[in-house]
């Protein structure tokens, strides 16, 4: 044992002085050299994470998490910006920036252009306009463009077969130093407030003058009828002329007696008697009666379908809106060779539960410009010899007290098309 421990310390005196001169075998300036290469060769992180591992990794967390919450706190602004934006107004806005990219639209302006809530505001705003439904509101928008004034259009075009009225109102958005920032655009749908103005306000005027003319226009006729009765009953024969004259006075009455009894018709409020029926006796009986006695230069077809259910329609009123729609189209097709067209289909509403039925009138007429159609359902706007502007806007309050409605497509030199969809009564 004591051997044993003789030979082990022996043998540690010997390495002891072959450690130390290991050690100063390797000069300072190796060594430091050995130090640079090797931060040369490793990047200050891998250094760190090689020596501080433990800390770097929280570091690196924490930094991590503190980006996700400013991020996160941005959007949650963002997106509660949006839907204030969106809670506060009905029209539609769209704000873009001086270079005319999008930058922010509401909720209705989303609808107007047919996109959903998560639709990206990186493309040009010819992307966002061109889906508008009309062109013309990207044409407002280019006018608007370096404009330093605001520029307000109303716009009325034919769209999904109805009749709609904009307004669009464009501003130039400055700063406080008076520099050009951007631009707002305000897309307002007025279509159903003209609607109800224009049914309230015609409805008071129609009962008003239909009153007051009823009576006068009453005597002049039976005054100019009386007064031919006389005439012819003496001996000597009147001169054509007067006769002439006598005509011209009961037509001209006729019309205005005519024009009367629309407006009375206006101004009616009464509730409809809406009763099931079977629409399409109704139609064969008006196509019928038309064949009888329309010139022989315009065909009337029918195209019923067969196994339709009953709807409610009110008899005593529903076939005048049939038969004013027929009336224009005879004189649509004038005298030249045409045809009407009248049939029915069933059909289901897109914007509300349940069927309809649809009914169709079409003739090869003359077709409609883009001013006439923009005026057809207005009260007075007639550009048919003999018409009195009331007849469509009659057939237009027919149907909507149908809880109907009514739609219609036209090109000039090839004809007119009306569609009227009533509802189905839900079992």
């Amino acid at each position: 044992m004591a051997a044993l421990l003789t030979f082990a310390a022996i043998t540690a005196a010997a390495q002891e002085p072959s450690q130390k001169l290991r050690r100063q075998e390797v000069p300072a300036d190796i060594e430091r050299q050995i130090i640079d290469e090797h931060y040369q060769n490793n990047s200050i992180f891998s250094i760190l994470w090689e020596r501080y591992r433990t800390e770097t990794a929280l570091v690196g967390g924490l930094l991590l998490l503190s980006i996700y919450g400013i991020r996160n706190y941005a959007r949650n602004l963002a997106r509660q910006e949006q839907r204030l934006f969106d809670t506060f107004q009905s029209n539609a806005i769209l704000i873009f920036d001086k270079t005319f990219q999008l930058r922010m639209m509401n909720r209705s302006a989303k609808q107007l252009l047919g996109f959903d809530d998560f639709v990206t505001m990186e493309e040009d705003y010819t992307y966002y306009l061109k889906n508008a439904p009309t062109p013309e509101i990207l044409d407002v928008f280019e006018e608007l463009k370096g404009q330093r004034h605001g520029i307000e259009r109303e716009l009325i075009f034919n769209f999904q077969k109805s009749m709609r009225t904009l307004v669009v109102k464009g501003y130039p958005i400055f700063t406080d130093s008076k520099r050009l920032d951007g631009y707002l655009l305000v897309v307002a749908d007025i279509t159903e407030a003209i609607e109800k103005d224009r049914r309230v306000n015609w409805s008071g005027v129609a009962q008003h003058v239909a009153h007051k003319a009823k009576t006068p226009l009453s005597t002049i006729t039976l005054t100019a009828q009386h007064l031919e009765m006389v005439l012819s009953e003496q001996a000597v024969k009147p001169a054509p002329e007067v006769s002439k004259y006598l005509d011209r006075i009961v037509n001209e009455s006729r019309k205005l007696n005519e024009i009367v009894h629309n407006l009375t018709r206006l101004a009616n409020k009464e509730q409809l008697n809406l009763l099931p029926n079977d629409v399409n006796v109704i139609l064969q009986n008006i196509a019928d009666e038309y064949r009888a006695k329309v010139s022989g230069n315009i065909e009337i077809r029918t195209s019923l379908s067969r196994s339709l259910p009953r709807i409610g329609i009110d008899i005593a009123h529903f076939p005048e809106a049939i038969q004013n729609l027929c009336d224009n189209a005879i004189r649509a097709i004038g005298s030249r060779e045409g045809r009407i067209i009248i049939a029915t289909a069933p059909g289901q509403w897109i914007d509300r539960p349940g069927d309809y039925v649809e009914i169709t009138i079409t003739d090869t007429g003359v077709g409609m410009s883009d001013d006439v159609r923009k005026s057809i359902f207005r009260p007075f706007s007639t550009h048919s010899q003999g018409g009195t502007g009331l007849g469509l806007v009659i057939v237009q309050k027919i149907i909507q007290e149908h809880n109907g409605e009514i739609t219609f497509t036209s090109e000039p030199g090839y004809g007119t098309s009306f569609q009227i969809r009533l509802p189905i009564p839900r079992m």
